[in-house]
């Protein structure tokens, strides 16, 4: 289905999208400047020193505390799932359904929540993702409209956050082989490409990037990872989908960066109330959490407060519950 230079501290975030194959102007028929008030630092869950996770540790098995601040997120979405119900073709709670084993075990050990909101009920892809980055439902960005003048985005958003902060954020797109471009990729899938508020656009050819640039020893401050449409399950099948995060996380997984204990790795589906997700760091809580209806506003709240970053002022933001504390990040 086709909805169509102060310290700074990083978390990784991987997500997947599926991709278009042409990024041209104008909208497609398939089916949508804010200020920063609120100090991210205040949400974060009080730590004491204790000792990181060891290598060769189950991914979520430490019992150190959480830190006050991540070095990493990697970002990883994906397409068309539900847990159960729904409109679209369901992984089963955990993704129990059999063909998805890796994200299954990790899910065993790691947070996932029973109940996940998208950004927009009414709209496919593209306004998903831009509402994950930006927490704006936003009405230029919709029926998975390619970048033009007239569906684009001057909100503020997460990759210019990282930026000003002095951070580094980078957006890996699979099937791509040059620089600000979606290659044989979604532009829909690709919210880096949309946003052309302040300088946005003049960082495109540095941040966005092919896959084959993602080196998991040397993680940026943000990685967004974008699979391509058959990767991210958009036209594949779950067992395709489960073989592909398993051979781009596995190596993250086991980097420095994450047995240090400061890189949150994310993978969330993009659409379908209960969307899909999965929250894997060090310290977070294992299995179902049915206390906290999670959502893309929330886990958007949630990267700014591991960054360090300010919660941005607008959309959905404000009313957004963080995912810190019940899952222990």
């Amino acid at each position: 289905m086709v909805r169509c230079p102060s310290p700074f501290r990083a978390l990784v975030v991987v997500v997947s999208f599926a991709a278009l194959a042409t990024f041209v102007a104008g909208c497609g028929s398939d089916k949508g400047a804010a200020s920063t008030t609120t100090t991210a630092a205040s949400a974060a869950p009080t730590t004491t020193s204790r000792p990181p996770a060891k290598p060769g540790s189950k991914p979520c098995s430490s019992t150190a505390s959480a830190p006050h601040t991540y070095e990493h997120v990697v970002m990883l979405v994906e397409e068309n799932r539900t847990w159960t119900g729904g409109r679209t073709p369901q992984v089963g709670m955990g993704f129990s359904g059999g063909e998805m084993p890796y994200l299954a075990s990790l899910a065993a050990q790691c947070s996932y929540y029973t109940d996940w909101a998208e950004t927009n009920s009414r709209q496919n892809s593209l306004n998903q993702y831009i509402g994950l980055t930006s927490g704006v439902a936003n009405r230029r960005t919709v029926f998975d409209c390619t970048p033009s003048a007239i569906c684009r985005s001057t909100d503020d958003n997460l990759f210019r956050q990282v930026r000003d902060a002095g951070g580094t954020p980078r957006t890996y797109v699979d099937n791509a082989t040059e620089t600000c471009s979606p290659g044989k990729n979604a532009a829909k899938h690709i919210p880096a490409l949309y946003y052309r508020g302040g300088d946005d656009a003049s960082f495109c050819h540095q941040e966005v990037v092919p896959l084959s640039q993602l080196d998991p020893s040397a993680l940026p401050t943000l990685s967004f990872i974008v699979p391509d449409l058959c990767n991210d399950g958009h036209d594949c099948d779950d067992a395709t989908v489960d073989a592909w995060a398993q051979k781009t996380l596995s190596p993250i997984l086991a980097s420095k960066a994450y047995r240090s204990g400061t890189t949150l790795v994310v993978v969330v589906y993009d659409e379908d109330q209960p969307v899909p997700n999965l929250l894997i760091a060090p310290t977070a809580n294992r299995g179902a959490i049915s206390t906290v209806t999670g959502s893309h506003a929330g886990l958007l709240k949630t990267i700014e407060e591991v960054l360090g970053l300010p919660v941005m002022d607008q959309g959905q933001l404000p009313d957004a519950v963080s995912l810190r504390s019940s899952s222990n990040l």
